[in-house]
């Protein structure tokens, strides 16, 4: 009796907690990849903020999109010519480099979200950044294909070479 209560316990839980995503387009290209199905946890965000470095299901010119999370309220960014810098520190995967141009900083409740591939995608560079109520929740498994299978943790940008500067992380 206790096996089917369980099992009755976790389809429920994942049917109000995940939700499968498909990767449409090449802009998270190449941690993502068009077509690969992605769960993401719709929870955690209710519970605690987006963090620096997570990919994110979000809502960006009123789409649904998967996006990294490269900075957080407080933080100051720059922008030039699709170059970033947060907190004074390059974004290498932006081609950033050197001293940044005057910033500004993120108010409360407001994130920058970017593409990895920038020639590819819009994000924050082009629609401005994002209230947390657009961030619907956190990238969690790489589903599908079956060889693609493997959970996208926090930090999971770090290991691709794509530090996010600065405290907080």
């Amino acid at each position: 009796m206790a096996l089917p209560v369980a099992f009755a316990a976790a389809i429920l839980f994942a049917l109000l907690c995940l939700r499968p995503v498909r990767v449409a387009g090449w802009s998270m290209y190449p941690l993502l990849r068009h077509g690969q199905l992605v769960l993401v946890d719709v929870l955690s965000y209710r519970l605690r903020p987006p963090r620096r470095g997570e990919i994110a299901l979000a809502r960006l010119g009123g789409m649904p999109v998967l996006k990294l999370v490269a900075a957080a309220p407080g933080d100051t960014i720059a922008v030039q010519g699709g170059m970033v810098w947060v907190n004074g520190q390059p974004l290498e995967a932006t081609g950033a480099q050197g001293e940044p141009p005057p910033g500004r900083r993120l108010g409360p409740g407001r994130y920058f979200l970017l593409s990895l591939a920038a020639d590819v995608g819009r994000d924050s560079r082009h629609h401005g950044p994002v209230d947390r109520r657009d961030l619907l929740g956190r990238a969690w498994l790489r589903l599908w294909p079956p060889a693609a299978l493997r959970s996208l943790p926090e930090r999971e940008a770090d290991r691709r070479g794509l530090a996010m500067p600065g405290p907080g992380r």
